[in-house]
């Protein structure tokens, strides 16, 4: 088959992507960031997967590709040629290279391009034929079409337990649903999984269970799911957490520091454990130390806490959190000598962490309960300095949609907040970037917005294809040939609108965003807009009743193209509707963000000041037992250290002390003094 076919073939193969109901996916928190007592979540954003029922779709679309198919038999385009083992093989190799390029999409159309193919038929149970099936599962999970990705992936279900593409596929589908917002939905495939499957897919499975009773808050179900999931499990460390994190929200400390430990000790550990677990294993591990402190901590056992807190890797993620609570832990615990170290090793990381503001209070309450006051004073003053604008800062972008966006952007892309002009001057930006916290549901809401815009390009591009389609099907009728041109038919316009319309949106988020605009402009690109939006429903309905008299029920490849054609313009409309909530949900978490801070900082602030009045009664307090030593006839250690000669010396200066005046040879002429 040429190349040309191909293309043509790749391009159905697209369109019938863009016109699937996918599933906006909402990529869950990793079980790894599981906090040990965990405060309560913001109200979960509203989920905009497919909400059809799985007996409701084709979760395939054979049905489809194999009408398509028909179509360009009748037109003499289909491919003939019969494939071959060395022909997959080369295909696969090729395909593999686009999706590790990114290139996903392109992927996904050569794979349904060889697998819808009558011409696969024989080759469906080979080798490259299963691999085949299983990158257009995959591939198709990892881009948000779940339902469609159990459509192939449960093809592989058929093999025998121990087969790889069977292990594969149900480690697949394990890693879509935990990166959903609607896990319970991957639930049903699960259950086709024979009792003779390895253990370490049988583990995986159950790992996904009870992240799901997790999620709908059945602890005890949870607890008997991680109970299940083997040692050879990719999850183990993950399960045995998590496990922990339950039992201790349920004030089994006992139970839960016992789960702990056998992620946090090595000799605990099962053997292989980290080979199984990977690098995620090492980071639960760190966790698992920091849950140890959290729980001897709250059993008031300091030393206990200190030392798993020291168990945390210089090399982790997780260091300046452990030393922040060592140094609270030793604060507690009265050894303030302690809580300095562990202050002075966190600034020596020199890194910028969410817990700045709150050292520099505990740093000066330390000076505080060592008594030395003017220095606790100093350190109060110069937070109340830097802070005090930056509370006043995140109380006026929270309350500016395109500042918060700018900030929360920043932040989670790592850019300098200097730059992002937000209004404010670049240190306080650069220390708000630092001390914000920001929701995980906000990184899940950007990915999603994120896989949203991809598919509106997606389907605009489809768009185009089915109109250029169309075109090509419509200059080889001599009756259209002799009409007023193509340039006037519904079709045609309806695209030329639809372009436009995207265009001035994106110019009128724009423009929103920056804050550059003026209303007057403003007001006059709404204006177009709602004119547009009018002319695209007209064009919808000229395109709806050419449909409906040319027969829409037909077979024919035009009247295939031009139904997919409707499919993908109310596609495209709903998903800039789902755009728009996505977007809301993701600015009303990043204000929520910005609002916490602000009650941080507040909270904060106000232990400063309380901090300064404490240094104030601190100094009197010492002037009082100074004046009463006096009067006693004692000297302070004030005046006494005054005394001290050697407290007056340089660095490079020597002091020798006073040994007498009768010294032989201390001045010319007294030798031989008696």
């Amino acid at each position: 088959m040429n190349r040309t076919l191909g293309a043509r073939w790749g391009a159905c193969a697209l369109t019938w992507l863009a016109l699937t109901p996918c599933a906006w996916a909402q990529p869950a928190a990793p079980a790894t960031e599981a906090p040990v007592a965990a405060p309560p979540a913001p109200a979960e954003p509203a989920s905009t997967e497919a909400t059809a029922p799985p007996s409701e779709i084709d979760v395939t679309h054979a049905s489809v590709m194999k009408a398509y198919d028909q179509a360009l038999a009748q037109l003499r385009l289909a491919a003939t040629t019969p494939l071959s083992i060395q022909r997959i093989e080369s295909d696969l190799r090729e395909i593999e290279e686009k999706l590790y390029a990114g290139r996903r999409d392109e992927a996904i159309g050569d794979l349904v391009y060889l697998v819808e193919s009558p011409r696969f038929e024989p080759f469906k149970n080979t080798e490259p034929g299963r691999a085949a099936v299983f990158l257009l599962g995959d591939a198709l999970g990892r881009g948000g079409a779940a339902l469609l990705a159990r459509g192939y992936l449960t093809r592989l279900l058929a093999n025998p337990p121990r087969d790889t593409w069977y292990r594969r596929a149900c480690d697949s589908w394990v890693d879509i649903g935990l990166k959903s917002d609607r896990p319970r939905e991957f639930l049903p495939m699960l259950d086709q999984i024979l009792p003779g499957a390895p253990e370490e897919v049988q583990g995986d499975s159950e790992y996904l269970r009870g992240r799901v009773a997790q999620l709908e808050a059945k602890p005890d179900e949870a607890l008997a799911a991680f109970a299940k999931v083997s040692q050879r499990s990719r999850f183990w460390a993950q399960a045995t957490y998590l496990a922990g994190v339950i039992e201790v929200e349920r004030r089994n400390l006992k139970r839960g520091e016992e789960l702990f430990c056998r992620v946090a000790d090595p000799k605990r550990t099962p053997t292989k454990a980290d080979l199984f677990g990977g690098s995620d294993f090492f980071r639960v591990r760190d966790l698992a130390r920091l849950g140890l402190g959290r729980v001897a901590h709250e059993a008031y056992r300091f030393d206990d806490a200190r030392y798993y807190y020291y168990l945390v890797p210089s090399d982790s993620e997780r260091l300046p959190e452990a030393l922040y609570e060592t140094a609270t832990t030793r604060y507690e615990a009265k050894d303030y000598k302690g809580a300095r170290e562990a202050i002075d090793d966190l600034r020596r990381l020199k890194l910028e962490h969410a817990y700045q503001d709150e050292v520099w209070i505990l740093d000066a309450y330390i000076d505080l309960a060592e008594c030395h006051f003017p220095q606790a004073d100093r350190k109060l003053q110069e937070f109340l300095k830097q802070y005090e604008p930056a509370r006043a800062a995140a109380r006026k972008i929270s309350e500016d949609k395109a500042a918060t966006r700018k900030l929360v952007d920043a932040v989670q892309r790592g850019l300098d907040p200097a730059g992002a002009g937000l209004g404010v001057p670049e240190e306080i930006a650069r220390a708000l970037a630092a001390l914000i916290r920001i929701d995980a549901g906000y990184g899940r809401l950007s990915l999603r917005l994120a896989q949203i815009d991809h598919q509106l390009r997606g389907l605009r591009g489809s768009m185009g294809d089915l109109d250029g389609a169309q075109q090509k099907l419509a200059a080889q009728k001599p009756a259209e040939a002799k009409g007023g041109g193509l340039g006037q038919r519904p079709t045609d316009k309806l695209a030329r609108v639809e372009g436009q319309l995207a265009e001035l949106r994106r110019v009128l988020r724009e423009a929103e965003t920056s804050g550059t605009a003026k209303q007057e402009e403003l007001a006059t690109l709404r204006k177009e807009l709602t004119a547009l939006e009018l002319t695209l429903s007209g064009a919808r309905a000229s395109l709806q009743a050419e449909a409906q008299q040319g027969g829409a029920a037909g077979t024919d490849l035009s009247s295939m193209i031009a139904r997919d054609r409707k499919r993908a313009s109310e596609l495209y409309r709903e998903a800039e509707q789902q755009r728009a909530l996505v977007e809301a949900q993701q600015l009303a978490l990043a204000k929520g963000a910005l609002e916490r801070l602000h009650l941080r900082l507040t909270r904060l602030v106000n232990r400063a000041r309380l901090g300064r009045i404490e240094t104030v009664l601190g100094k009197k307090r010492a002037l009082e037992l100074e004046v009463e030593a006096l009067s006693q006839g004692l000297l302070p250690q004030t005046i006494v250290d005054s005394l001290n000669a050697q407290r007056f010396l340089g660095d490079d200066e020597e002091y020798w002390p006073f040994q007498g005046e009768d010294w032989a040879d201390e001045y010319v002429g007294g030798e031989g003094l008696k």
